[in-house]
């Protein structure tokens, strides 16, 4: 296996989580599941006490009576879904594992895994860990089309470069998964045959999510595929080449791509100096249980982060256990369900700027309502009376500017209140360098706030169109035109589908 040098890597199976496999209702798994649960609590008594299950008299007797968390009358308790979800994400781990064991035995080359986009049912950071390098599937026209919950205007505005942020959100994910080491195993050529609508991609759009991907530290690019097959159930899904071996036009760009970074000497990532923690466990928390049927923890995370981008600043994306926070000015955590001990720490010792909010510190580990009630937050003196899901028309203003939308909390006890809405009660808590945004706002309220924290650390910010975006690098600054008519910024004039780079 080590003979031929044209292996680089070794990749592991194919899209853990793709196609809904993640989850298993089998009597296996309700075995296994039982075998788990015996192993995390010991005893009965002792799981009966972590999932209140005095509650509708649940108590169980012995570990054999606990069913899986589906066909239930109603509601199974959160506790019970919550770890079956832990389970569930553990044998992926495990699986994993194994086929790493596997290779480990055979080659000392890099293991690497192919993830996807918005796939959030295992912890991916916990897999990552028996890897060498992240990657990921990258199809911005099909990640628009089948799992974006943008409106219609939006989505037909970038049908041919796909949402601005998502792929950057995804690089800078994997990028944390992998340890600093990730590929996109799979890049968008074409149309794809698997989304609602295939579009066409605009003209130089391949090149762009290149470079992009390139700006945000991936290794390779590699096309997903080289040539279109004629045949099975892929036939109309694009590739390099066409069906008869001709080069389609995502070759082209390709090429150019090649003949382009031979300028460069290598693009070194620096640490950026705002980052944002994205946590699986609290993904799976507000998926069984929103109290809103809108509450998506990736929505919130992502709107965080697309206010990031607009104001043309580069993101780190952190695990929720990150033991260190030493070089970043602004950390954000919204919606984290529970800061652990280490998190906790480190925000301890943290000079910077933490934004938290809304349902942030709001649950224990056995999704139970803390008892001197949220919001556990390091630093943040306050606590949340009551919340609220908002119907979709629905908004609460804030009177400095913007409003909440979806979610609102009503907090009692503050320290300090920095901003009210428009009906009295608080929209931001907390001191200069400790706040807490008590409801889910909109991008108006976002980029308000992110800027006033940014201008408080010294942090140039720009006011950027929806389809410009910016990375910085060790030595460059890059720009990308998600459109295909020409966009200025400043002294900046980015052609359609325009890559720019500029030294810093």
């Amino acid at each position: 296996m080590e003979k031929t040098p044209y292996i680089k890597a070794w990749q592991l199976d194919n899209e853990y989580g793709c196609h809904d496999t993640t989850l298993s209702f089998s009597t296996s798994s309700e075995s296994s599941f039982k075998l788990w649960l015996s192993n995390k609590y010991k005893t009965i008594e002792n799981l009966n006490e972590s999932w209140s299950n005095v509650f509708w008299s649940m108590e169980y007797n012995s570990f054999e009576q606990i069913d899986l968390p589906n066909l239930t009358v109603t509601d199974a308790n959160p506790i019970h879904e919550l770890d079956f979800r832990r389970f569930s994400s553990e044998q992926v781990v495990k699986f994993n594992r194994a086929q790493v064991l596997i290779m480990r035995e055979h080659t000392k080359m890099p293991l690497i895994h192919n993830y996807m986009g918005k796939i959030t049912d295992f912890d991916h950071y916990e897999v990552g860990n028996d890897l060498d390098i992240a990657s990921w599937d990258s199809y911005p026209l099909g990640f628009l089309e089948d799992r974006s919950t943008q409106n219609e205007d939006f989505k037909l505005k970038f049908m041919r470069f796909g949402d601005p942020d998502f792929q950057a959100f995804h690089h800078d994910l994997y990028r944390t998964v992998g340890r600093g080491r990730w590929w996109v195993m799979e890049q968008q050529p074409g149309p794809v045959n698997w989304a609602p609508y295939n579009p066409e991609p605009a003209r130089g759009a391949v090149r762009l999510w290149s470079w992009e991907a390139i700006a945000h530290g991936a290794e390779v690019v590699s096309y997903f595929r080289w040539r279109q097959a004629p045949f099975a159930q892929e036939q109309m899904h694009a590739g390099l080449q066409r069906p008869d071996g001709e080069s389609a036009p995502g070759l082209t760009q390709a090429s150019q791509v090649n003949s382009e970074l031979k300028e460069f000497d290598g693009i070194q990532q620096v640490q950026s100096k705002v980052a944002i923690i994205f946590d699986y466990e609290s993904c799976w928390a507000w998926e069984i249980q929103p109290q809103g049927k809108d509450f998506s923890y990736f929505e919130l995370v992502y709107e965080y982060y697309k206010a990031l981008r607009s104001l043309g600043l580069s993101v780190d994306i952190l695990p929720p256990n990150q033991k260190d926070l030493t070089g970043y000015k602004i950390v954000l955590a919204p919606g984290l369900m529970h800061f652990d001990t280490d998190l906790k720490a480190a925000i301890e010792s943290f000079e910077g700027v933490l934004i938290s909010g809304p349902r942030s510190g709001s649950k224990t580990l056995d999704m139970a309502i803390p008892k001197d009630l949220p919001p556990e937050v390091p630093g943040v003196v306050g606590t949340v009376a009551s919340v609220e899901s908002l119907r979709p028309n629905a908004s609460i203003l804030i009177k400095a500017g913007g409003s909440f939308n979806r979610w609102m909390e009503t907090l009692v006890d503050c320290d300090n209140v920095i901003e009210e809405c428009e009906d009295g009660r608080p929209a931001l808590i907390g001191q200069t360098n400790r706040l807490y945004l008590t409801g889910w706002g909109n991008q108006e309220a976002l980029t308000r706030i992110f800027r006033d924290a940014c201008l408080s650390q010294n942090i140039s910010t720009m006011d950027l169109p929806d389809c410009v975006r910016v990375r910085e690098t060790h030595k460059h600054r890059f720009w990308f035109n998600y459109s295909e008519k020409e966009t200025n910024v400043s002294s900046v004039s980015l052609p359609p589908s325009g890559v720019f780079w500029e030294p810093l």
